[in-house]
């Protein structure tokens, strides 16, 4: 039985984005439950490549193999952002395939970790192969997550949507929400002066808003009459410019603080300052059926009231406490955000959210994933 478990990201690393996040804790996570683990990431030249290390970009001491592997990195060249985009993606299919396949005879004994079903199905021929599915995939992705039938593969849905698709193409399927590290993400039991509101992540992803200059707006106005603070962590940088510029044309600028990117031991100090913690996503197939946002498990782990729009992948999360309002709706979000600011209604709520948190742990996910596997 292998011991050792390779988690393969085909994608810049490190990365500002949360698949960066979820290899990494992942890898941790196996690390922790004894296993020999090393993460492997294609080398990069483009204009996004971030130079520094894996540990020093994260600030982080790793116990696992870090490794980058040769990769012709089609991104990198000044022609390709003039391409058409289905061709584009043809031709990140193939760089892809061609590079998990250049890892075909390392890797025979492992067992493969992926978000990516083209490695997945490339390194076919390993002991076993995991393959988690966040987000709904493109065309192509799609036909391969098609071809991952055999026993040897073992899907996992991050949404409801996502594994009753997966179930049809391989039992060896299973639901599993996100995880986290609870030794990162805890409670600080301290009660602010005044109610922070707060929101970390990535301000936009796959090119649309996520929400949040229409959720400020309604916050200015909520504080003509109501004094709270809010902190806002993330980017990129000109969607942070439009919050603040928003921010900057009021009276209650002194009640901001913004963040750019944060290593993820500040950013865990950041979110358990906050009250109440913001997911404004808006409703388009992919938030609506297939997103599960860490920070929605990293907010509840962190002993926080996560305010959060009413999509259906929000809504199967099987935790108390969550507050919704209709998506869309930033009247509705005004009225239920006003409900909350309400320090007892605060503190009755962060009590009863202390007793969820068991439920986040990313080391029970991973037992669950191992179980799945048999091992």
């Amino acid at each position: 039985m292998s011991r050792k478990i390779s988690i393969l990201v085909y994608g810049r690393m490190p990365t500002e984005k949360a698949y960066g996040i979820h290899a990494l804790n992942q890898s941790k996570s196996f690390e922790k439950l004894g296993y020999e683990v090393e993460l492997i990431y294609p080398s990069t030249s483009n204009s996004k490549t971030i130079d520094k290390t894996v540990p020093e970009y994260y600030n982080e001491n790793l116990n696992f193999k870090i490794i980058e592997k040769d990769n012709f990195d089609l991104t990198g060249l000044g022609i390709f952002k003039f391409l058409p985009d289905f061709l584009k993606k043809l031709l990140w299919l193939l760089s892809s395939y061609i590079w998990a396949k250049k890892l075909r005879n390392e890797l025979n004994d492992s067992i493969i970790w992926s978000t990516n079903p083209i490695i997945c199905w490339t390194l076919k021929s390993s002991y076993k192969i995991i393959f988690e599915k966040h987000g709904e995939g493109k065309l192509l992705q799609k036909v391969f997550i098609n071809k991952l039938k055999d026993k040897q593969f073992y899907l996992i849905g991050t949404t409801i949507t996502s594994y009753n698709e997966l179930k049809k193409i391989n039992n060896n399927s299973i639901y599993l929400p996100n995880g986290v590290d609870l030794d990162r993400f805890y409670p600080n039991n301290l009660e602010n002066e005044k109610i922070v509101v707060g929101y970390s992540g990535m301000l936009e992803t796959y090119g649309f808003d996520k929400g949040m200059l229409n959720a400020i707006r309604e916050i200015l106005k909520l504080m003509d009459t109501l004094n709270f603070n809010v902190v806002v962590i993330g980017g990129p940088e000109y969607k942070i410019n439009e919050i603040k510029e928003e921010v900057e044309k009021s009276i209650h600028s002194n009640n901001f603080q913004f963040f750019d990117r944060l290593s993820q031991s500040a950013l865990a100090e950041q979110v358990r300052r906050f009250d109440i913690g913001l997911v404004p996503y808006p409703n388009n197939k992919h938030t609506n059926l297939y997103a599960s946002p860490l920070k929605i498990f990293e907010y509840i782990a962190s002993g926080v009231i996560p305010l959060v729009s009413d999509l259906t992948a929000h809504k199967e999360i099987e935790l108390n406490e969550i507050v919704f309002y209709r998506n869309g709706d930033f009247g509705h979000f005004n009225d239920v955000l006003k409900s909350l600011l309400n320090k007892e209604i605060v503190k009755n709520k962060k009590v009863k959210i202390l007793n969820q948190i068991p439920k986040l742990s990313l080391d029970h996910r991973t037992e669950k994933i191992l179980e799945l596997l048999r091992l």
